[in-house]
């Protein structure tokens, strides 16, 4: 297990759930299936006979959302989520222009759901906004040792035009993200 949060507009499959009905995606491919439950297995499960590899949005959207309940993670999602920044902490440099985390601020223990203890480092700041039921907005500040932007689809990925965008570690496109990871980057 991994400690995350997902935070998005909406519920588990994001852009699933708004996709027209009647449309049929052009295949359904493994990357799009998530680990320890076949879309395939689970459609069975659904008494949904596939003939073919082309699936409607809205039962993706549900795959997705019913990942999320058996696999136990409801708690770690939130929809109704506003980003309205991302910032990187406090870093020392020394004399030699590197870049040095000062610990004393930016790592804390974390206490698990099992009441074990683990120290992780607080290298991003994340606020924002979630909003409620009657329409109001309630701030929030997060930290977290990573951050991963998800700000768009594949063949068009959106831009945030904020400062640090066009860093050579900020990725635009899954492929791109793909190959940085079998590079080991």
């Amino acid at each position: 297990y991994i400690p995350h949060i997902v935070l998005g507009k909406g519920p588990p499959g994001g852009a699933w759930h708004s996709m027209e009905g009647s449309m049929l995606t052009i295949s359904f491919g493994d990357w799009m299936e998530l680990p320890g439950l076949s879309f395939k297995e689970w459609a069975a499960s659904k008494r949904r006979n596939i003939k073919s590899d082309r699936v409607m949005p809205e039962e993706i959207a549900c795959y997705y959302k019913h990942y999320v309940k058996v696999m136990g993670l409801q708690k770690n999602f939130r929809d109704n989520v506003y980003i309205t920044s991302v910032s990187r902490l406090y870093r020392e440099k020394d004399d030699e222009g590197r870049s040095h985390q000062n610990e004393d601020i930016s790592t804390q223990p974390l206490e698990m759901e099992d009441g074990q203890k683990s120290l992780i480092k607080r290298n991003w700041e994340v606020r924002g906004y979630q909003r409620a039921t009657d329409g109001s907005h309630v701030p929030f500040c997060l930290f977290a040792e990573n951050v991963a932007l998800a700000t768009g689809t594949f063949d068009s990925p959106g831009r945030l035009q904020v400062e640090g965008e066009d860093f050579p570690f900020v990725l635009h496109s899954m492929s791109d993200f793909g190959a940085a990871i079998s590079k080991g980057k």
